[in-house]
C-alpha cells in the first residue's frame, strides 16, 4: 500500500510538472472556469482615498493566499479578517453612482468567503473558499485597478481537478491550494498593471 501511494504521488506531481506542456495545456482548458464576470468595467476615476482602501484589502488576501501557501490557517484567518477590517474602511461615498454597484456586487461575495476562512480551522475547508473569493478580488481589481503588478494564476488540479485561480504579488507559481505538496503547479493566466 505504502509503494502505491509514493506511485500515485509521483504520478500527480509528473502530471503537474507537465503541465507546461502545448497538449496538456490544452486538456485542460475544459477545466478552467471563466472569471465570474465576463464584462468587467474598468473606472479611470477612482478617487485616490478609495484606492488605497482598496489596496489594502487586496494586501491582505495577499497575506491569506501566502498562509494558504504555507498551509498556515490560523494566518489565512487573519489574513480574512484584515480584508473584513479593510473593506469596512472603504469610504463608499467617494464612490461614483457606477462603481457603488460593482464595488457593492463583489464585496458582498468576499465577506461571505472571508467569513468561511475565519470560521473555519482546518486548511483544507479555507483553500475550498479561495476560488470564489480570488474572483471577487479579480473583478475588483480589473475594475479600480491596483497600485501594483499582480498576476492571475490558475491550477487545474485544484479543487478536485475542477481548477482554480488565485492572484498573486509575484509571478513565480506557488500554489495555495496544495502548498509544499505540489507547490510549483498551475500557470500565469494574467499580468494585471
Amino acid at each position: 500500500m505504502k509503494y502505491l501511494n509514493i506511485i500515485a504521488l509521483s504520478l500527480l506531481l509528473w502530471s503537474c510538472s507537465n503541465n507546461s506542456n502545448k497538449e496538456n495545456n490544452e486538456s485542460h482548458e475544459n477545466h478552467e472556469e471563466t472569471t465570474a464576470t465576463t464584462n468587467i468595467e474598468t473606472f479611470k476615476d477612482v478617487d485616490v482615498t478609495v484606492a488605497a482602501q482598496f489596496n489594502q484589502m487586496v494586501e491582505h488576501y495577499i497575506h491569506l493566499k501566502n498562509a494558504m501557501v504555507a498551509s498556515n490557517s490560523v494566518e489565512a484567518k487573519a489574513g480574512a479578517k484584515g480584508m473584513l477590517d479593510a473593506i469596512a474602511t472603504i469610504d463608499t461615498l467617494k464612490l461614483t453612482a457606477e462603481q457603488k454597484p460593482v464595488l457593492n456586487a463583489q464585496i458582498e461575495k468576499i465577506k461571505e468567503d472571508a467569513m468561511h476562512i475565519i470560521d473555519n480551522e482546518e486548511i483544507a475547508h479555507q483553500r475550498g473558499h479561495l476560488n470564489s473569493l480570488s474572483k471577487s478580488i479579480y473583478n475588483l481589481i480589473k475594475s479600480f485597478g491596483s497600485e501594483k503588478t499582480l498576476y492571475y494564476e490558475f491550477c487545474p488540479m485544484a479543487n478536485n481537478n475542477n481548477g482554480g485561480h488565485w492572484i498573486s504579488e509575484i509571478e513565480e507559481v506557488k500554489n495555495p491550494y496544495f502548498g509544499d505538496e505540489m507547490l510549483n503547479c498551475g500557470e500565469v493566466k494574467e499580468t494585471i498593471k
